[in-house]
C-alpha cells in the first residue's frame, strides 16, 4: 500500500471555518480515481488515502475537491481474514489492470457511538488497482453483509 497511502504529516493540517472540523493536508499526495463515483457522491471521483499511522489499519479516503467528504476504510485482512471477494474481469479492465496482486481491497466502515459499534460493508469493497490508481465500488453478488461488525 506505500504507492498510495500518505501518512498525515505532523503539522500538515488545515482547519475548514465552515465545520471547525481538521482535514488532511493533501496537497501532492497520489490521488485515486474512481471510474464511477461512490453511490451517493456523483461530484467526487478523485480521493487520496491518508493514514494516521503506520501501525494503524484504519484510513481515510479523503475527497480532493471537498476534503472534508472522508470515508474511514479498512483493509480485510485484520477483520475479515477469510473474506475474498472475487472481482471480474469487467473490473479488471475498468481499473487498466490484469493483474489481480496488484488490487487493494478496501471496506467502507461505518462509526458507532463506541468502537463497538463500527460495521465495515462486506458488499461493496472498494478495489483500488495500486500501479494505475484506479478505483471502483463492487457491489458483489455473494450473500454478504453490509453492516458486518467491525470487532468481533
Amino acid at each position: 500500500m506505500s504507492v498510495l497511502v500518505a501518512t498525515r504529516p505532523r503539522g500538515g493540517t488545515v482547519t475548514d471555518s465552515t465545520t471547525d472540523r481538521t482535514t488532511p493536508a493533501i496537497g501532492d499526495l497520489p490521488t485515486i480515481e474512481f471510474r464511477a463515483p461512490i453511490p451517493g457522491f456523483p461530484e467526487h471521483r478523485e480521493f487520496v488515502l491518508v493514514s494516521s499511522s503506520d501501525d494503524d489499519p484504519v484510513y481515510t479516503l479523503v475527497s480532493v475537491r471537498q476534503p472534508v467528504l472522508r470515508f474511514v476504510v479498512v483493509p480485510p485482512a485484520p477483520f475479515f481474514p477469510d473474506y475474498a471477494p472475487e472481482i471480474g474481469e469487467q473490473v479488471l479492465e475498468q481499473l487498466a489492470t490484469t493483474d489481480p496482486a496488484d488490487l487493494l481491497v478496501l471496506l467502507i466502515v461505518t462509526m458507532g457511538d463506541t468502537p463497538a459499534g463500527a460495521t465495515a460493508n462486506l458488499l461493496a469493497p472498494l478495489v483500488v488497482s495500486q500501479s494505475t490508481r484506479r478505483a471502483v465500488q463492487v457491489i458483489l453478488t455473494e450473500d454478504l453483509p453490509i453492516r458486518a461488525p467491525l470487532l468481533h
